[in-house]
């Protein structure tokens, strides 16, 4: 039940926004099917043209440092972890990926808070500026919290319809990752989860 429709969902989201420069291709994770009851979630930014091209999040560099972290959390990506974005789409200007602007992402936040009701994540994990952000904009009186977590922290969080925790870290882009002090705050960030 819970698997349909979030799958229902994620077909339908494209209905709700309106923006250019944006490629509405369905972007989502392909193991709905195996995954556990309140599995955790994981929120990037929003696909790129990798992503776009597999119809899966987290498959170009990015997606390979991701999938090392996972695995150093000992968590199985397939059944255990749910990937999705701040921005459910890609956006871009001319052929080249570009970061979602603020009145994309707080539509985005819209979906999102849609997103964490169905799944009711029992951890939220926020990678990265974009998705800190998106969740700040979350509809919901409490949702600029947020900005205030250390980043590599793990916090409660209330919700209207349940309460959670919330982790802030660092996005895994190639970037980023190749910082020493960025790589080293991941591994430790995801071996402690």
């Amino acid at each position: 039940m819970l698997i349909s429709k979030l799958k229902h969902f994620y077909l339908d989201r494209k209905n709700h926004l309106n923006f250019e420069n944006v490629d509405y291709t369905d972007v989502y994770d392909p193991y709905l099917d195996e995954k556990i009851d309140n599995p955790i979630m994981i929120i990037g930014e929003a696909p790129g043209a990798n992503e776009v091209a597999q119809k899966e999040p987290f498959v170009g560099m990015a997606g390979k440092n991701l999938n090392y972290l996972i695995d150093l959390s000992r968590y199985d990506r397939k059944k255990d972890i749910l990937i999705t974005n701040a921005f459910p789409f890609r956006t871009f200007e001319g052929n080249k990926n570009r970061t979602p602007k603020a009145n994309e992402l707080k539509e985005g936040a819209k979906l999102l808070l849609k997103e964490i009701e169905i799944v009711k994540p029992r951890l939220i994990l926020l990678l990265g500026n974009s998705a800190i952000k998106a969740f700040s904009y979350l509809p919901i009186s409490n949702s600029k919290e947020v900005k205030n977590f250390k980043r590599n922290s793990i916090n409660n969080f209330d919700f209207p319809f349940y309460t959670t925790k919330v982790g802030v870290t660092f996005h895994p882009s190639p970037i980023s990752f190749n910082r020493k002090d960025i790589r080293m705050a991941l591994e430790e960030f995801f071996k402690e989860l």
